[in-house]
């Protein structure tokens, strides 16, 4: 919230923070989509289903906040 205020420079109010909320849910599900479709298509080395499980959580528990 205190990033808010000092972007927009005043107190925001509730549809400010819903839509922080919203964008931020629909970063989250970008980042797991995007880590899913690694878990197929990608050569490097890297665990990308527990990265797509975290950020499956981390989605669905933004999603709980809107």
């Amino acid at each position: 919230i205190i990033l808010l205020e000092n972007y927009y420079e005043k107190k925001i109010n509730d549809e400010i923070i819903n839509k922080f909320k919203c964008l931020k849910s629909a970063s989250l599900l970008r980042e797991t989509m995007w880590s899913m479709v690694s878990e197929i298509t990608s050569n490097i080395d890297f665990d990308y289903k527990t990265y797509t499980n975290e950020n499956l959580i981390k989605f669905e528990n933004a999603m709980k906040e809107i």
